[in-house]
């Protein structure tokens, strides 16, 4: 009995797991009938809403519920501001939908949705995942609205879609890879977006595509060769990304492509001899790219090409001449050709042609007169080229809109016609002929109603005329090229403006050429591609948080050349300062623009002296409105600096908002050499002049007998001791505000005097400036601010071995004092020399820290340099480069060591106390003070040339020759 109830127990379970196996089958089967489909929970961009089942699924008539229900959620998603109302009969009923297309196609009762359109609403959501759903779309076009996130991984449901078009929206992250499950999609539009990443090789499954855009995007890598498969393929646009690599050979089989657009990338190499297939093209366009190699004549087999852009690459040599007689041609752009360039073959038809641009292509010669048959011709680019001769008058019969022939050596009137040019034109920089002022009379076309020859300066620009232009100005600024300057500061496209590096010039003019009054001028030429750019395009400014010369900027389409005169010849460090302000923003897709563009310092041919080729001032700075500065070293010769910015033709042509070109934001120039360039002899000269006139006055008076000795010396003293404004003898007063000025209207009498001591104190600064350095003084409202530019001026002084210092101070805040940074300042290993100080008081203490600084600053071979002080507790220290063979100090009884520190010096002394103001003393014996002071006689003479050398002073100082030799020597003869 018990072995028969287990068997009965045994069939019972085997009858039950029979029935489960049946069901999971059941259920496996259900699964695999759908593994056409892309697994909806394998989707990484899984971001599902709540489903909402809709009512009445019990029949079979209408939309079907989960399309019902995918489509309410689509456009729910999508923002749609005022969305229909979505139900099962939503296919049945007639009503509008507010420019909106949703079309649906019904077989007997049961519909299902196949088109939705919703272009240019204003759309600012994302594209919902369950748009998967609608497995019925053909067309599906979401363009021109604001729609963001990426595109879900479930659009690759669609396999009945012909039409996908998500162009220019803010599109962003990877184009998934299921788009290539897409078998009967023909249109393929995802151009002006913000997607990155690769192009998915699958895409090369379409065989149906006829058109694929990526325009405009952030796309990166090589170009896939699997897309040389898309056998139906008729327009390939790839242009504007970041894409690298060489051209696919691959692509040569896309025999029916019309289309070929893969400008501003990042491609390199030559083109491939398999592009000789594609003989069904229309346009060809790889321009600002790094092509190289030479330019094949396989490009003439191409015989209905309409558009040939290759400008912008690195081509060797020339262009075949074959190109100069494909008829079909409408644009032929080329530029920027390696040495030798190219030459105007003997004959050319371009009956056709309505832009011609061969620009920088080292072209020779003259311009050809069979350019004027061709008179469809709108505009002639042959601007940087080396074209001699004169411009053939038979161009009369052309219309042009724009001719550029800047930068040649064009000689000769300019013709009678020029005016008829319709937009703009550039001459500049070329040898033609103008009349004098007053004298246009006796050139007849001046005088010609009908052939007027004088260019309208806003149509026609042609200064400079030439490149001697600079030298005309400095005949007029600084006469017999006399040096004045030996800095300049410039705020393009911004008003004046006060820095912690200097005062900067506005730059805000929008003409092409100009002259600032002070030592500088700007030139800009080219154009725009836009056609409604004008000239306030060239100042652009924004406001994003930057220091105010960042927020501005000058652009210029062409080349931009900036011009330092009337220099100081020497080295000059040059500081060229850039944020993209153009190129910024993704709300209009201008951030996927490229800015690319070459500088170059002094003899700025574009032959010449290239600093920085291919320079991207977002891939610099890492973004826009990001900073970023270049530093270079410019050698000025002849009195003048020369920084020219130039478009070789890379980076963006046709991203909007169409404003290539370089772009600048300020320009900083000092020298990198003392006191303006001076020679050595001069520098000793100037520096013991400016230190000795207010020791001289004193020196007058007493040798007139208006001064004892001891009279001397009180004056000296008492000028260390603070008075009030009556005394008259506290001029430091007046220099660090302690001393007040009274009420002029309370106290005029007081004011009167306080007013003449003021007058007197700073004459007393400023009239003892050799006038070489007079110009270069900066005056400063309070002691703090003097401090906090010393300190500056001292961490910009310090060598390559302080920078991790450096970079901790300017991060401190506030800023330290001068005198805490030299603590924090440490000397690298060496042997040095060092001076122990034994002060007294705080107040010298502090008063080293103020103007130590300066010693620091000072190289000269006849100075001991000065290398660091220390300032703690009881030790103090200044420290000198070590001498093998002793100091200075025993040959000279002035130690050049000790230059301008000397008052400092606390040790009693029974001698004479001389000193200037509160800047200098030092303790001499009575023979010592007369040979000094009657130097400094000598030192501040008149005449430049009567005053003696460094040499001749030593001599004196040293007692190998008497002062009254001096005086001979300085008197003039008669």
């Amino acid at each position: 009995m018990d072995q028969i109830f287990l068997l009965h127990v045994l069939l019972l379970n085997l009858f039950f797991l029979c029935q489960l196996g049946s069901a999971m089958q059941s259920r496996s089967g259900a699964s695999s009938t759908n593994s056409a489909v892309l697994p909806y929970n394998q989707n990484p961009y899984n971001r599902k809403l709540p489903y909402s089942s809709s009512s009445h699924c019990d029949t079979d008539d209408g939309l079907p519920c989960p399309e019902t229900d995918a489509l309410r959620t689509v456009i729910s998603s999508l923002g749609l501001s005022s969305a229909p109302s979505i139900s099962r009969s939503f296919c049945n009923e007639s009503k509008s939908l507010n420019s909106i297309t949703i079309n649906c196609t019904c077989s007997g009762s049961v519909c299902h949705v196949t088109e939705i359109i919703m272009e240019n609403m204003g759309l600012r959501g994302v594209i919902h995942e369950d748009v998967g759903k609608l497995t019925y779309l053909k067309t599906l076009d979401l363009s021109n609205n604001k729609i963001h996130d990426s595109i879900p991984y479930e659009i690759g449901n669609l396999t009945n879609l012909t039409i996908l078009d998500l162009s220019n929206n803010q599109l962003s992250g990877r184009i998934p890879n299921s788009l290539g499950h897409l078998n009967n999609l023909q249109t393929l539009s995802l151009k002006l977006n913000l997607l990155s990443g690769e192009i998915p090789q699958s895409l090369g499954k379409l065989s149906s595509l006829v058109y694929l855009s990526f325009r405009g995007n952030k796309l990166s890598g090589e170009i896939p060769h699997e897309l040389g498969n898309l056998s139906q393929l008729e327009e390939l646009r790839l242009d504007d990304n970041e894409l690298s690599g060489e051209l696919p050979s691959e692509l040569g089989k896309l025999s029916n492509l019309e289309e070929f657009w893969v400008t501003s990338n990042n491609l390199t190499g030559k083109l491939p001899k398999e592009y000789d297939n594609l003989r069904n093209l229309l346009s060809f366009e790889v321009g600002g790219n790094y092509l190289s190699g030479p330019i094949d004549p396989f490009i003439a087999n191409w015989t209905n090409l309409t558009s040939l852009n290759l400008m912008g690459n690195d081509f060797d040599g020339g262009l075949p001449e074959e190109i100069f007689n494909m008829t079909s041609l409408e644009y032929l752009w080329v530029s920027d050709l390696k040495e030798p360039g190219l030459s105007f073959p003997k004959s050319a038809n371009l009956t056709n042609l309505y832009q011609l641009i061969l620009r920088n292509c080292s072209i020779k010669g003259r311009i050809p007169e069979y350019i004027s048959n061709w008179s469809w011709l709108l505009t002639l680019d042959l601007s940087f080229n080396q074209l001699t001769g004169e411009i053939p008058d038979s161009f009369h019969n052309l219309i042009l809109s724009k001719m550029f022939l800047t930068e040649n050596k064009l000689s000769g009137k300019i013709p009678g016609w020029i005016n008829k040019v319709v937009y703009k034109g550039d001459l500049s920089y070329n040898n033609f002929t103008f009349p004098e002022p007053g004298k246009e009379h006796m050139y007849p076309s001046y005088n010609n109603s009908k052939n007027v020859s004088r260019p309208t300066p806003q149509k026609i620009n042609v200064e400079p005329k030439n490149r001697t232009f600079l030298y005309q100005i400095m005949d007029e600024r600084c006469h017999h090229k006399k040096s004045k300057f030996h800095s300049f500061f410039i705020n393009a496209g911004g008003d004046k403006t006060a820095t912690e590096t200097g005062h900067y010039d506005a730059d805000t003019n929008t003409s092409l050429f100009y002259v600032s009054p002070n030592n500088w001028a700007y030139s800009c030429s080219g154009y725009f591609q836009s056609s409604s750019s004008d000239a306030s395009d060239y100042i652009k400014n924004t406001t994003w948080g930057a220091p105010s010369i960042e927020e501005t900027a000058r652009l210029c389409p062409q080349a931009l050349t900036y011009y330092g005169f009337c220099l100081k010849n020497g080295k000059y460090k040059v500081k060229l300062h850039f944020a993209e302000i153009v190129y910024a923003k993704d709300e209009d897709h201008s951030s996927l623009g490229k800015r690319v563009f070459d500088i170059y310092i002094q003899n700025s041919s574009l032959q010449g002296n290239r600093e920085k080729k291919d320079f991207n001032i977002k891939q610099k700075a890492g973004g826009p409105k990001k900073i970023w500065t270049e530093n270079f070293t410019a050698h000025v010769e002849d009195h003048l600096l020369e920084i020219r910015l130039f478009w070789a033709g890379k980076g963006s042509t046709y991203n909007p908002p169409f404003l290539n070109g370089p772009l600048i934001s300020a320009i900083t120039v000092i020298p990198d050499f003392p006191f303006g360039g001076l020679s050595h002899a001069q520098i000793a000269g100037i520096a013991a002049a400016s230190l000795f006139i207010p020791l001289l006055l004193l020196a007058f008076m007493w040798r007139m007998g208006w001064l004892s000795v001891s009279h001397l010396a009180t004056i000296m003293v008492d000028d260390r001791v603070p008075s009030s404004t009556q005394g008259s003898k506290n001029k430091l007063g007046f220099v660090n505000s302690t001393i007040k000025a009274p009420s002029e209207e309370a106290d005029p009498e007081d004011y009167a005097t306080w007013s003449r001591c003021n007058d007197m104190v700073h004459s007393w600064i400023v009239n003892p400036l050799n006038p070489e350095i007079a110009d270069s003084v900066i005056y400063y409202s309070t002691a703090h601010e003097q401090d906090q530019q010393k300190l500056k001026q001292f961490l910009m002084g310090l060598n390559e071995s302080y920078n991790a210092i450096r970079g901790q101070i300017l991060l401190m805040n506030p800023l330290p004092s001068i005198r805490q940074a030299y603590a924090y300042a440490e000397l690298p290993d060496q042997t040095v020399a060092v001076k122990r100080l034994f002060l007294q008081s705080n107040q010298a203490i502090d008063q080293i820290g103020r103007e130590v600084y300066t010693l620091k600053t000072v190289k000269h071979q006849n100075l001991l340099e000065f290398l660091d002080v220390y300032l703690k507790k009881d030790l103090h220290m200044l420290i000198y480069e070590y001498t093998e063979h002793g100091s200075l100090a025993h040959a000279l009884f002035v130690k050049i060591s000790d230059f301008g520190l000397a008052k400092l010096s606390e040790e009693e002394s029974p001698n004479v106390v001389i000193g200037v103001g509160d800047t200098f003393y030092k303790t001499f014996d009575r023979n010592q003070a007369l040979d000094i002071l009657n130097l400094a006689i000598l030192c501040i003479n008149p005449s430049p040339t009567l005053r003696p050398t460094m040499s001749e002073v030593v001599s004196v100082l040293e007692g190998n020759k008497k002062i009254e030799e001096l005086f001979i020597a300085a008197t003039p003869s008669t």
